[in-house]
């Protein structure tokens, strides 16, 4: 079973942020999730993530 995701920012917009680790074949993955008011999406990097909740909500 895969770790559920870790929350490693928050805003003061009530936006968050997760980290999460997924398996694709042989391989281990870090996506970021930035999230908002029940919306979430997935990012390749931290910095994407904060992009998105600084500028969408």
């Amino acid at each position: 079973m895969s770790p559920l995701p870790q929350l490693i920012q928050t805003h003061q917009n009530g936006g968050t942020i997760h980290k999460y680790e997924l398996s694709g074949g042989k391989k281990q993955f870090m996506r970021f999730i930035g999230c908002f008011d029940g919306s979430c999406k997935f990012f390749n990097d931290v910095e994407e993530a904060t992009r998105y909740l600084e500028t969408n909500v």
